[in-house]
């Protein structure tokens, strides 16, 4: 095979968007983790392959108030998604947050709510 010929081939592959050499590791993920306030906890989950993120929440306070998950999508304002939690165990609130969408959690009745973060993949 001649030095053109190789390059050409490599070129190929590098160019390629899906080659079949798929060994090394996916990439890692980050952006996964916990948003806190006073009583409210909230964690959040990338799912591969459904493009989206999974919201659980949990609440250890028993004062009647409860966690709940604020989303803000981009150009919109803050709206509240999923469930209310009322109990300390991390309860599966929600999917389908998306990249760009902001996140935060909150404290339902007493306008508490944690610091944001945008999901995003890196």
């Amino acid at each position: 095979m001649t030095w053109a010929a190789v390059v050409a081939v490599a070129t190929l592959f590098a160019a390629s968007p899906a080659s079949a050499f798929t060994a090394s590791p996916a990439p890692a993920f980050t952006g996964n983790g916990t948003l806190s306030t006073t009583g409210a906890v909230g964690a959040y989950k990338y799912v591969r392959g459904s493009g989206g993120w999974d919201l659980f929440a949990r609440d250890p306070l028993s004062d009647g108030h409860c966690a709940q998950w604020q989303i803000k999508h981009p150009g919109g304002s803050w709206a509240w998604y999923g469930n209310r939690v009322c109990t300390g165990t991390e309860t599966y609130v929600y999917a389908g947050a998306l990249d760009e969408d902001q996140i935060r959690i909150c404290r339902t009745g007493t306008g508490n709510c944690s610091a944001s973060v945008s999901l995003e993949l890196s």
